[in-house]
């Protein structure tokens, strides 16, 4: 037991020892416990980088993205505008009346709208805008209104647009998962499933704003 005392003080006389020892160099830093807690290795907003050609840290969105609760301009660019309607009854009806589809109701337009529609909208809705899509049929959700049908079949492209991009009623926010340009795509392709037979659209109003 003595001996082991010793050996447990000699120890703690050592760890001392080096501690004040390490005190005593001049311009020493002493020691560092969990640096990176208060010294990140991480390169800092706006700093130089090595990692990159132009040096820089900040780097810009990487290609077909957008950062959420903005929106290209209308020459869908990279500049940058907040959606000007808010989530609310006024904004809906602000959007039906002044949004209009930059998108024209061409066959490759609306090819492109049915492969997004395929993806992100036919299980609810179904193939044809009918309501009964698998999630329906599964008898899990009561069934969307037909896009042919009477609530539906007159509605405006803003109307949708807003509705893609907040929400409405049971259906979620689709903002996160398809681009402005891939919205207005498939408001295009919901809009032969209105007027199934007829014309795709509404003749273009250049009085209404584009987003």
């Amino acid at each position: 037991m003595i001996i082991k005392k010793k050996i447990l003080g000699g120890i703690f006389l050592i760890i001392g020892t080096i501690a004040v020892s390490c005190n005593n160099v001049p311009n020493s830093p002493g020691w560092e416990y969990m640096p990176d807690m208060y010294r990140s290795s991480s390169y800092e907003t706006n700093s130089d980088n090595p990692n990159f050609s132009d040096s820089l840290t900040d780097r810009k969105p990487v290609a077909g993205t957008i950062s959420q609760g903005w929106f290209p301009n209308s020459e869908f660019t990279s500049l940058k505008v907040p959606y000007p309607y808010k989530n609310d009854s006024a904004g809906y009806e602000d959007a039906g009346k002044n949004l209009k589809d930059p998108f024209p109701a061409s066959p490759e337009i609306i090819s492109q709208g049915k492969e997004k529609f395929e993806k992100y909208c036919i299980h609810c809705h179904g193939a044809t805008g009918q309501g009964d899509g698998t999630v329906v049929t599964a008898g899990n959700f009561p069934p969307p209104p037909a896009y042919n049908g009477a609530s539906l079949k007159n509605l405006p492209e803003g109307k949708m647009f807003h509705t893609l991009q907040y929400g409405k009623n049971m259906m979620g926010s689709h903002a996160s998962q398809l681009t402005v340009e891939d919205r207005w795509k498939i408001i295009r392709y919901v809009q032969t499933l209105q007027n199934p037979g007829g014309v795709a659209s509404a003749p273009a109003d250049t009085t209404k704003k584009k987003i």
